[in-house]
């Protein structure tokens, strides 16, 4: 969707009871049924919490778009394949990835008693929107797992080390160990220096972006995330060089050419369409040793971590998934911050599909 974008964008702060009930509404006029509004409001509003702004409600408007096109298929029933060994493949049919992605990963969890571990091809979904949410949802039912996540349907984001265009998407990977029901530690980021949707928030609220985040259409490091945020212009730059590009090939080559049908390089490009492929490993620990033995030297290596000195102008060492967990707790407490932009466009989307300006305004109750 395209906005009028002014500089210096106001943000007030939400509580995250109000953004469920907005996201509720505008899922709920989309088409979306009450499992599934339920479903992908709590993750949206979940990952805002989490300090995810770029996976948050601010995905309402691109999703509203996309089911305008037919791209987004609410209600969708997806084909449970049946299990070959341990894998198991599920066409989503282009159904919201939140729900998708859970019912996948349940049909797939039933190799485990037999195999004790299941892979997991998911392919055709909507966008499945925060990775981590995945590694949380095995790491609730004692499970290790890793999720790779390929983006097709739309031009790639990310320039390959050395390349002056983009070759590939955000490709995120996410991975946690369970412990005591918790996905700790728990790891959840992008293979390019930071999502798109990172680069749209900051539009959002206008501000500029590290310029080793983007380079522009003639390949130069810009820090004004205009043109990519409202033409996808220029791309997106891998994290680590060779290394984070490096990541970024296999989650293609893993969640594309052997989990799904299509990589970003076979598949014809969709005007406004983000169509994700997922790549999953759960692994029951009990194959290994006691469950409990295994979280306990999880949790052993954890508190090591922890204990190093931090660096000159670091408070503390933090492992993966503590930064997620001290912003959920702020933002309870706080509220979530929002922008006057990401406002209007969630207003804007929620008014194509019937809904009321001043009812949608009315559900934003700041604190």
């Amino acid at each position: 969707m395209k906005s009028e974008h002014h500089a210096g964008a106001c943000e007030l702060k939400y509580t995250a009871e109000s953004l469920e009930a907005l996201s509720s509404t505008v899922l709920s006029a989309m088409g979306c049924g009450a499992t599934e509004t339920a479903i992908v409001a709590k993750h949206l509003v979940k990952a805002n919490l989490t300090g995810h702004d770029s996976h948050g409600i601010g995905m309402l408007p691109m999703y509203g778009e996309q089911v305008q096109d037919g791209n987004l298929v609410p209600n969708q029933t997806p084909t449970l394949k049946p299990p070959v060994g341990a894998i198991t493949l599920v066409d989503a049919k282009r159904g919201f990835g939140h729900r998708m992605a859970l019912l996948a990963l349940d049909h797939a969890m039933q190799t485990v008693p037999e195999h004790k571990v299941a892979i997991l091809g998911l392919r055709n979904s909507g966008h499945v929107s925060r990775v981590g949410t995945y590694s949380e949802y095995c790491a609730a039912q004692g499970y290790v797992s890793l999720h790779m996540v390929n983006v097709v349907g739309h031009d790639p984001l990310v320039a390959p080390h050395g390349a002056r265009e983009a070759g590939f998407s955000t490709n995120p990977i996410s991975m946690a160990m369970p412990v005591d029901g918790q996905a700790k530690p728990m790891l959840d980021m992008a293979t390019s220096k930071v999502a798109f949707g990172k680069v749209r928030v900051a539009h959002n609220r206008g501000k500029t972006v590290p310029s080793e985040w983007l380079i522009d259409v003639n390949g130069v490091p810009t820090s004004n995330p205009a043109q990519m945020a409202e033409h996808r212009a220029g791309a997106l730059s891998a994290f680590g060089e060779h290394k984070g590009s490096g990541l970024g090939l296999f989650v293609e080559l893993l969640a594309g050419a052997l989990a799904s049908d299509d990589t970003v390089a076979s598949m014809p490009h969709i005007a406004r369409g983000v169509i994700n492929n997922m790549f999953s490993v759960i692994i029951d620990p009990s194959a290994f040793d006691d469950p409990q033995a295994v979280a306990q030297r999880t949790m052993a290596f954890f508190d090591y971590i922890k204990a190093k000195p931090a660096a000159r102008g670091v408070d503390e060492v933090l492992m993966p998934g503590e930064p997620e967990q001290r912003y959920e707790a702020d933002r309870q407490r706080n509220g979530i911050d929002v922008d006057e932009e990401t406002v209007r466009q969630i207003v804007e989307t929620g008014e194509m599909f019937g809904c009321d300006a001043k009812e949608l305004h009315s559900l934003f109750v700041a604190i």
